[in-house]
């Protein structure tokens, strides 16, 4: 499988260029090894400490691009162009300081 910057080229108004701030202690929380395996990943990579620095955003592929995307869908049965709470999904997460948020 090959993974390119096709959407961040093609539509540079939805993606701006983006690195993910490291975290200090990420946990994995879930992993999908069969969906690993068909991306070409191998799973006990990924739950290991550079795995989940991959997961987390904090490390790139070779020649990756990282980007942060605009959402734009239907959330809560309407559409919502670009909702800043909308399409979150956390694969790894940091453990939270006391009295900070949690992505959920």
């Amino acid at each position: 499988m090959t993974l390119d910057n096709r959407f961040a080229r093609d539509l540079p108004e939805m993606a701006v260029p983006w690195q993910a701030e490291a975290v200090a202690e990420p946990l994995l929380l879930v992993l999908d090894e069969d969906l690993a395996g068909e991306l070409g990943f191998d799973p006990a990579w990924l739950r290991g400490p550079d795995g989940v620095r991959l997961l987390t955003g904090a490390a790139g592929l070779n020649g990756a691009t990282p980007v942060a995307q605009a959402y734009s869908g239907h959330q809560f049965g309407g559409f919502s162009r670009g909702s800043a709470t909308a399409g979150r999904c956390c694969s790894a997460r940091s453990r939270p300081a006391a009295g900070s948020a949690t992505c959920t």
